[in-house]
């Protein structure tokens, strides 16, 4: 889990000095941003090769990628799918408290969602400090109606906060991968999400659908092999 300064801090892969037995990590990753950036369809895209045009307000969802490399370890990645229309600041709170690392989406056509990120960035800032793996990301690359130059949010991310950027779309599945590949290089850890690797389905496990109106987590798998 999280070394000093909020860095990802991983063993050497392979067998341990106890003879034998395979890594195992397990990783929390926040996903905030304003409402109806693509979160959610950001997930959706990356672990299950799937993106919805229907709108649908999250309260909280906990989804999670299970991820089998070469040398038989493993890495289990949670992700946070947070709200960015409703405000529980409780909520919030713990999510930041308890991450290994955050994405923060905006929609690169929606100038008040690029200010919704630097409010979030601030609010880690002030309780993780200034070493927590953060990538920035501008959803909806493909909108012909651009409201956030990129030379001006990459400038920002890359050289004033000195965190990750990557620009994609959701809907068109482009650098979905380069997301999380991105996140994962900031949090030092190395591992290869190539997106050539087919992923092996499992079948999701149900669950309430009243769960979000109770503001409980809904976990979803998926899994995939590394190269």
């Amino acid at each position: 889990m999280p070394g000093a300064g909020g860095r990802l801090r991983l063993p050497s892969l392979g067998a341990d000095a106890g003879g034998g037995a395979c890594q195992r990590e397990q990783h929390r990753v926040v996903v905030m941003g304003a409402a109806r950036v693509g979160k959610t369809s950001i997930i959706a895209q990356f672990l299950y090769d799937r993106f919805s045009p229907r709108y649908r307000e999250t309260v909280e969802e906990l989804h999670r990628g299970e991820y089998e490399l070469q040398d038989g370890a493993t890495l289990t990645l949670d992700i946070l799918d947070t709200s960015g229309a409703f405000q529980f600041p409780a909520m919030r709170a713990l999510s930041i408290s308890t991450a290994d690392g955050f994405l923060l989406v905006f929609a690169v056509d929606q100038a008040e969602s690029w200010e919704e990120v630097r409010r979030l960035r601030a609010q880690i800032l002030e309780t993780r400090g200034p070493r927590v793996p953060i990538v920035v990301v501008g959803n909806k690359q493909d909108s012909p109606a651009r409201a956030v130059p990129r030379e001006l949010a990459e400038a920002v991310a890359l050289f004033e906060w000195e965190c990750g950027y990557v620009e994609c779309s959701a809907k068109d599945n482009c650098h979905i991968v380069d997301v999380f590949k991105e996140l994962l290089a900031q949090a030092k850890v190395r591992y290869n999400l190539s997106p050539a690797v087919r992923r092996r389905r499992q079948s999701l496990p149900t669950y309430a659908s009243s769960a979000a109106s109770r503001g409980r987590h809904m976990l979803k798998r998926n899994s995939c092999t590394v190269a």
